[in-house]
Order: structure tokens, then C-alpha cells, then sequence
């Protein structure tokens, strides 16, 4: 033993220089006739790009030709090794041959299986072979082929004569067929979408995928929907710095005339375009170094509601109201700047020549801060706004607000008092529209605070509460002739923010956490009751809507949520809404119930609920519903399948829902019902398939 382990020793040692390969060889045992090494038994192998093992190995390290008997696994880097029974190869010019082959990629988890291969440089060559990435007894999916290659620089795989198996049966054939083996981008062909509607007939979108450098990237998506039309629609994504990134989609979808005569379609061909981008360090970094900025970008334009619905969004429910946002800010120390836009398109209407716009709001804010005196707090907010559309109003409006903020420790810090004056200034000027005059409001108002921060420490948990009263008390309000004219005679959301109307009035809030011994919050509860005390309206009632909002948080994976609204003035429950969200193991759980009631008595009573359960393995059964109770329909509801293994998966859904869309007389909605499957094998793709059926929304639901 002692011998055989100094005989390890001095063997590892060994360093064969053949010209400008080195190579290391460990076995048990070792001979040497003129150029030719002989080694046997536990043979390993080292080199520049392979480590080998084998039972037995002949090398010759003069020509760097290597023969290899019995038990060979050879590793190719990180990534790709082979096994088989013998093999010649020269590593000078990196080519050999093994017989038979069996090679694994790690990162693809593919393997493929040949009697013979061969390989040089830059490709492995395989025969009569198969592949798969399932199990290698009895894999659930096979590809046969005649012939392939294997680029070992791209890692790509190209297969010819191939016939595709499920188990042992053959699904279908392709003369031709390449997929790459690793997860790096890459241009190409991606997972085509196929489907067959009622109405729409067959449709076919196959995503082409581009790229060409590190930073961006592009996609098209060419579609066909043989009873309705063609599209092109397209995005492009890029990184153009350390700070930013952004992406730009557009496309059309053009309809044929009798599609969009028998559905009333207002337009014959839908387009549009989306931008967006982010970044942060604009500017910031030519100013100051402690200054900090950044730009949102998202812009939107599309001429109706289907350019939306001609994309493949199957799983996304499109808001009716699009909304397009400018947002650049910038702020040092306690001031901050900001620029923004807002830009709506409701494809409800035929037209948006008066839908308000605002474009654009520039927006000042100085942070609160010590003023004379360390308990003595101020901030400074003003706002201006240009609110514009194309036929009914121009007008610039400003907002000021400037509080001044005095806070004094009570009872040795048991309570906490708080006096505030706050000024309010507004005004607007019209250019056009619905007023020939300007209109101008000053007010302010008083509010005095006094509130208790509290914490307790119990056996099994710890308990915080905060508990408030804040008084506000109106000050002086005056508004010009204009002014009251606009309040009188506007409705307009745009404007509610001007009409402060501050009420003496008193506002009670308390808010409390529960913890147990390991710091987890269990409960969380907060309530809120505002009373006006001042003169009231007719139709006015002094007390306000009482708030409660109670969580529960039994572990972290199930929460209970309640938020219930009062109406002191209908003795009634203006708004409950209730949710729950649990995960136990294989199941989870998310349910959602809305029910308010406004002045006017109108309902929403609405019902969102889906639940997964993975109890066989492998699988998982799942539903969701967005059901209106109410109106007593079913806006949206689904039920399907997955199955998932490492090799492959599949999803099979039943989906129903209402789609938008704009016909000359207005908007309108049409029912779809619908089977979809998708499939993917791994790491080569896979397809999605659609069969679905279009009926007309039933108007007297």
C-alpha cells in the first residue's frame, strides 16, 4: 500500500509537453515506450480543455493522438460532458471519435444518445441518434433524427429528418430542425401563438426575435387571422446607459371590409405606438453631486380599443381609459422640482376632442423644516397646471399651500400636541371655454392636534397604539365673483382639488399593531370617524363615514383583510370589502368581495376569486372569476390545468370574457369563450394553441 501510494504520488507529478499541449496523467499504473504512454487502471487525464477518466489510455506525446478503452466520461468545461466505451482523439487539433456516444449539456439539461460520433474543433457530428431532455430510461418526449451537428462555439443544434415522439409514439415529422442549447439571447424563431375562432377563423402569430448587440434587442410579431385580417407588431428594447432603459412597441392590424361590416367596426384598421423610459442621473450629475433626478416616460397613442385587442394579450384585461405620463423630477436637500404631463384617450368614445388634458404641471415642494426655533415646523407647496382640450376649455391653474407647524411634548412626552396654520391659495385663468373670466380663491384654516404614541410589552405579545384628535377650524375664504361661479356651475373632477371648503370639523383616528414573541405583526387595526361641527346644508349630515380597517395575519401565508365604511346619514354600510389570501402547502387561495353604495344609491357589488391546488404532484388545477353580482354577469372567468415536469409542461384553460370594442355608434363589448393549450418542451420551446368562439354582448343583461 505504501508503495502503490508513492507510486500516486510520483505519477502526478508527471508532466507531458507535446508541443503546445500539456497534459497530466494519474493511474495506477504507468509505462512509457519511446514516445508512447501507457496507462491503466483509474486513468485520469488533465488537460488544457478536457478532463478525461477511463479504464485504460494510450497517448502519444509526440503526434498528441489518445486513445481511450472502457468507462470513458469526458468533460468538456463546466457545461458539456460524454460517455462511451472507446474513443480516439488528437488534442492537438481538438477532433476524435467515440463509440458509442452519450453526451449531456448541464445547463440545457439535454442529452443526446448515438452509436457513433465524431467531432473536430468547432462541431460534434451524430448518426441514427436520439434526444431528449426527460428521463433517459423512459423519457416522456424524444426527438429521432437521421444526422446532426452540434456547434460547440454557439451551442447550437441542428437536426436533420427529425420525428418527434410522445414516449414511444410518433407525434409528427420535420425534415428539418435547430434549437440552441444554452440561455444566451440570440436571434431566432420564438414560441409561435396558433388559434381557431368563430368568427376571426384560423390565427397564426410567430414572433421573430433579434439580437443583435448586449444593449438592445427587437421583436416583430406578424399575425394572421384568416376571416378577420393581418398585423405587424413590433418592440424594440434598449439599455442606452448605466441609469436608463427603455422600450418602444407599434403596430396595425388591418381588418377585412366584411369582417368590419357585419361587426359594425368603426375603424378598418387599428394602430398605435407605446414608449417607455426610464432614467434616473439626467441631469443631476452635470449639477451637483448631492442632487438627485430622474424621468418616467410612458407614452400611449392608438386610434381605437382593438389595436389592443389584435395583440397577444390573452391573459390582460385592457382599461377602456389610456393614459399617458411625462413625470421628470429633480431635488436637492429640502427642495424639490417637478415637470409632469398627463395625456388620456377613453377608446369608449368616438371622439376625444373634450376629454381634458393636462399638459403640462410644474410642481415646487420644500420639505418640512425647523423654522425659528426647533419646534417650530414649515413647508411650501405650489403647483400650476395647464388643463386643455380641443374643444371645451383652456386654462392655467396654481395652487399654493404653506403650513407653519408648532409641536410641544406633554406629560412628560405621554401626549403630543400640535397647532398648524395652513394656507391655501388658488387660482385660474381661462382663456376659452366654459367661462369668459378668471377666477381666484385665498382661504386658511387652523388645526390643532393632540395625540398619544403608546407601547406595551405583554407574556406573548407586544402592543403599539397611536390615538388622535385633530380640530380644524376655517379661517378667512375669499373668493372672487368668478370664482363662485365656476364652483356653482362646474363639474369637473379636474377642479375638485380647488374647492377645499374647509369645515370646522373633528377627526378621530386610532391605530393599533399586534406582535407576538418573535416580532411578527398578527393584527393590524385602524378607525377613523370625521365629524363636522359647523353650520350644515340641507342635504348634509354632521357625521361622516366611520372607517374601520381590521388585518389579520395568522402566519405568512394566511391574511384576512376587512375594510367596512358607515353612512351616519343612511344608517347603512356604504362600503365593505372583504379579502383573503392564503398558501398552505399544494393550495392557495385569493378571494376578494366589493359592495359600496354612493348618495345616489347606485351598487357595485363585484366578486374577484381564484384558487390553485397542486395536491398530485406534478399538476396544478386552478380557477378565477371576476364576476359583476350586481348586473349578474360574469366579466371574465377561467378554469384549467397545468403539468409541469423538469422536461416539458402544458397548460389547458376554458376562458370566458368580454372584450371592448369601438363600432361607429360608440363603445360596445362582445362575449369570447374560448379552449387554449400551450405547450413547452425544454430547452427547445413551444407552442400555444387557441380555439375560441365570438358572440354579440346580450344589451338587455
Amino acid at each position: 500500500m505504501f508503495f502503490k501510494i508513492i507510486g500516486y504520488l510520483l505519477i502526478a507529478i508527471i508532466a507531458l509537453q507535446a508541443s503546445d499541449q500539456k497534459v497530466e496523467i494519474l493511474a495506477n499504473t504507468l509505462d512509457k515506450i519511446g514516445t508512447m504512454i501507457h496507462a491503466k487502471d483509474d486513468v485520469v487525464l488533465y488537460s488544457e480543455k478536457y478532463i478525461i477518466t477511463a479504464d485504460e489510455a494510450y497517448y502519444d506525446h509526440n503526434s498528441s493522438d489518445l486513445e481511450l478503452i472502457g468507462n470513458i466520461t469526458i468533460m468538456e468545461g463546466i457545461d458539456f460532458s460524454s460517455r462511451s466505451g472507446y474513443a480516439k482523439l488528437n488534442l492537438k487539433n481538438d477532433s476524435g471519435k467515440l463509440t458509442p456516444m452519450f453526451g449531456y449539456s448541464g445547463e440545457s439539461r439535454l442529452w443526446v444518445k448515438c452509436d457513433t460520433s465524431t467531432f473536430d474543433e468547432k462541431y460534434y457530428l451524430f448518426n441514427k441518434s436520439i434526444t431528449s431532455s426527460c428521463d433517459v430510461k423512459n423519457p416522456d418526449w424524444k426527438i429521432g433524427f437521421t444526422s446532426a451537428e452540434y456547434n460547440r462555439e454557439s451551442k447550437f443544434l441542428h437536426m436533420y429528418n427529425t420525428l418527434f415522439y410522445a414516449k414511444d409514439v410518433p407525434i409528427f415529422y420535420l425534415p428539418y430542425f435547430a434549437f440552441p442549447t444554452d440561455k444566451e439571447r440570440r436571434s431566432g424563431l420564438l414560441r409561435p401563438d396558433i388559434g381557431f375562432g368563430s368568427s376571426e377563423g384560423l390565427y397564426y402569430l410567430q414572433p421573430i426575435y433579434f439580437a443583435p448587440q448586449v444593449n438592445w434587442d427587437f421583436q416583430l410579431n406578424p399575425q394572421i387571422r384568416t376571416n378577420r385580417g393581418v398585423g405587424l407588431h413590433g418592440k424594440l428594447r434598449f439599455v442606452d446607459s448605466a441609469y436608463s432603459a427603455g422600450q418602444i412597441t407599434l403596430g396595425k392590424f388591418k381588418e377585412k371590409s366584411k369582417y368590419a361590416e357585419e361587426n359594425d367596426l368603426k375603424n378598418v384598421n387599428h394602430y398605435g405606438y407605446a414608449i417607455e423610459y426610464d432614467r434616473s442621473k439626467l441631469f443631476s450629475g452635470y449639477i451637483d453631486d448631492e442632487a438627485e433626478d430622474g424621468l418616467w416616460l410612458d407614452f400611449n397613442y392608438l386610434n381605437d380599443i382593438d389595436y389592443l385587442n389584435t395583440m397577444n394579450k390573452e391573459d390582460e384585461d385592457e382599461d377602456q381609459l389610456i393614459q399617458s405620463t411625462m413625470n421628470y423630477y429633480i431635488k436637492r436637500d429640502l427642495d424639490y422640482f417637478g415637470l409632469y404631463a398627463k395625456y388620456y384617450i377613453d377608446t369608449s368614445k368616438v371622439s376625444n376632442d373634450d376629454t381634458i388634458q393636462e399638459i403640462p404641471t410644474f410642481h415646487y415642494h420644500r420639505f418640512t423644516n425647523s423654522i425659528l426655533a426647533d419646534n417650530v415646523f414649515y413647508s411650501v407647496d405650489y403647483k400650476t397646471t395647464n388643463l386643455t382640450s380641443k374643444t371645451d376649455l383652456d386654462a392655467i391653474t396654481h395652487q399654493v399651500d404653506a403650513p407653519i407647524t408648532i409641536y410641544f411634548p406633554l406629560l412628560n412626552d405621554f401626549l403630543h400636541f400640535k397647532a398648524s396654520e395652513n394656507v391655501h391659495i388658488a387660482k385660474i385663468n381661462y382663456e376659452r371655454g366654459l367661462k369668459e373670466d378668471d377666477g381666484s380663491v385665498v382661504e386658511n384654516f387652523h388645526t390643532l392636534s393632540l395625540y398619544t404614541e403608546l407601547a406595551k410589552a405583554y407574556d406573548n405579545f407586544f402592543h403599539t397604539i397611536y390615538f388622535g384628535v385633530d380640530y380644524t377650524i376655517p379661517g378667512n375664504n375669499k373668493k372672487s365673483d368668478g370664482f363662485i361661479r365656476i364652483e356653482n356651475d362646474t363639474s369637473l373632477d379636474e377642479f375638485d382639488s380647488f374647492f377645499l371648503n374647509r369645515r370646522e370639523n373633528l377627526s378621530i383616528n386610532l391605530v393599533e399593531y399586534f406582535y407576538n414573541s418573535n416580532g411578527r405583526k398578527i393584527v393590524s387595526h385602524s378607525l377613523k370617524q370625521s365629524i363636522i361641527l359647523d353650520d350644515l346644508a340641507a342635504d348634509e349630515y354632521r357625521y361622516q363615514d366611520l372607517s374601520n380597517d381590521v388585518q389579520f395575519y395568522f402566519s405568512k401565508d394566511l391574511t384576512l383583510k376587512n375594510l367596512l365604511n358607515y353612512s351616519h346619514k343612511n344608517a347603512r354600510f356604504s362600503k365593505l370589502q372583504t379579502s383573503l389570501n392564503w398558501t398552505l402547502e399544494e393550495y392557495s387561495l385569493s378571494f376578494i368581495h366589493t359592495y359600496q353604495k354612493d348618495e345616489q344609491n347606485e351598487i357595485d357589488n363585484y366578486l374577484t376569486f381564484s384558487v390553485n391546488t397542486d395536491f398530485v404532484k406534478n399538476y396544478n388545477l386552478f380557477a378565477s372569476t371576476n364576476y359583476d353580482i350586481e348586473e349578474d354577469y360574469f366579466k371574465s372567468w377561467q378554469v384549467g390545468l397545468i403539468m409541469k415536469k423538469k422536461c416539458w409542461d402544458y397548460r389547458l384553460t376554458y376562458r370566458e370574457e368580454r372584450t371592448p370594442k369601438l363600432t361607429s355608434a360608440g363603445s360596445d363589448s362582445t362575449n369570447k369563450k374560448g379552449v387554449y393549450l400551450m405547450f413547452n418542451l425544454y430547452p427547445i420551446g413551444g407552442v400555444q394553441y387557441g380555439f375560441t368562439k365570438e358572440t354579440k354582448t346580450d344589451t338587455t343583461e
